[in-house]
């Protein structure tokens, strides 16, 4: 048994091999529930003031309780990292409905006892090849449903990505990308998308079923601003992709990861282009 690691559930630290979570929890029997991935990079938890705020919008958009304070969580993640004694690291924050009282879909709003887990993993980023050399995408035939609420938020519902990302695999790809019932690009599998058409920088909206990623936006809102790139947020239609000179990926792990190609087409020579170079020197 690896007694050492450890992880905090519901206000206590306990080891890997013996945190209990009761199987009657909505989060494992009805995926009721939402969860944030953080980047901790030589001890610092980076942009946890934005992945909490997105942690509390996506509670509120099912309707579901998160009885501790802001404080309260980041106490828990230093307390979780010491007793893992990690600097470099990987966070997952997953809240549940709980143990249900009653059966069925509807939750019991009133006697509602959310389960919230913190857990931490020695991370030291992807590879330096994968960023040296960029990813190769494949276009998924999973829709992303851009009407759903659950399309903005970090559900515990995570199916479609599961298949879309199996999917790519199969096909010898890293990564898939998933266009939204009206055909247009939304999102990777795990991570917003990004294009370079001349000097600017496109990406989808939230209504094309866009994630609101934390590094989406940290690049729109303070990068691109301060290094003189224009962002355009529009509707990308799957046929514009040829008219592309660079794409990038962007969420909490990676930061910046070139994508050259998407289905063999490759934007600009097929390599790593100079925007997304510079953008990912800045290690975001």
């Amino acid at each position: 048994m690896n007694t050492d690691k450890k992880l905090w559930v519901n206000g206590e630290l306990a080891p890997h091999d013996s945190a209990l979570l009761n199987p009657r929890d909505r989060g494992f029997t009805l995926g009721d529930g939402i969860f944030e991935t953080i980047r901790v990079r030589q001890g610092e938890i980076i942009r946890i003031e934005q992945h909490l705020a997105r942690l509390r919008k996506g509670a509120k958009t099912i309707g579901l309780s998160l009885p501790w304070t802001d404080s309260e969580i980041q106490q828990a993640i230093q307390e979780t990292l010491l007793a893992n004694q990690l600097k470099n690291a990987y966070l997952r924050l997953t809240l549940s409905r709980g143990v249900p009282t009653q059966r069925g879909l509807l939750p019991d709003e009133k006697n509602s006892r959310p389960s919230f887990i913190i857990q931490a993993e020695s991370f030291m980023g992807y590879p330096k090849e994968l960023y040296q050399r960029g990813m190769h995408a494949v276009t998924s035939s999973i829709r992303r449903n851009e009407y759903s609420p659950l399309a903005n938020i970090k559900s515990l519902n995570y199916l479609d990505n599961i298949l879309a990302r199996r999917e790519a695999e199969k096909k010898g790809a890293d990564e898939a990308i998933l266009l939204n019932t009206r055909g247009n690009i939304a999102c990777a599998s795990v991570a917003n998308i990004f294009f370079v058409k001349g000097k600017t920088l496109l990406t989808p909206p939230f209504s094309e079923g866009a994630l609101p990623g934390t590094v989406r936006e940290y690049l729109i809102n303070q990068i691109a601003p301060q290094y003189g790139y224009d962002i355009i947020e529009r509707v990308i239609a799957h046929e514009e992709l040829t008219e592309m000179d660079e794409s990038f990926l962007t969420n909490a792990l990676m930061g910046v990861m070139p994508l050259v190609s998407i289905d063999g087409k490759t934007f600009g020579e097929g390599k790593v282009e100079e925007i997304t170079l510079a953008l990912g020197a800045l290690n975001l």
